[in-house]
């Protein structure tokens, strides 16, 4: 078992387990809700989806961790109600990125994600 570093303590106290997902995922309110699921660790270029904006996810935030450079994070309408030129943020190899939901929108709370117009 390979040893925890404090960084991966703290983060597994705040956050819960980690969903550790090596494809494309789809991250559902009731991942988030039911299940617990705030802390997702992806790897090998892959891309999460994050549920729709609502009421019930108001205050909610989603730790990422991204393995890859070309890891990403979708969520539709674009973040901050930007539109579809701002639905999809690429954190960076070996970033982690907090995203807030408002209820309305999901903004990603971190200045590693740099805003780009598809």
């Amino acid at each position: 078992m390979a040893k925890r570093t404090r960084l991966k303590f703290q983060a597994a106290n705040e956050f819960g387990s980690a969903l550790s997902k090596a494809a494309a995922y789809s991250l559902t309110e009731a991942d988030i809700l039911k299940d617990g699921y705030q802390f997702v660790k992806l790897s090998t270029g892959k891309l999460l989806t994050l549920p729709a904006a609502s009421l019930d996810l108001d205050g909610i935030v989603v730790r990422v961790t991204c393995a890859h450079a070309n890891d990403g994070v979708y969520v539709s309408g674009g973040f901050g109600g930007g539109g579809a030129s701002y639905d999809t943020v690429q954190p960076g190899a070996y970033c982690t990125v907090d995203f807030w939901c408002n209820g309305t929108y999901w903004y990603a709370l971190s200045s590693n994600v740099k805003a780009a117009v598809a």
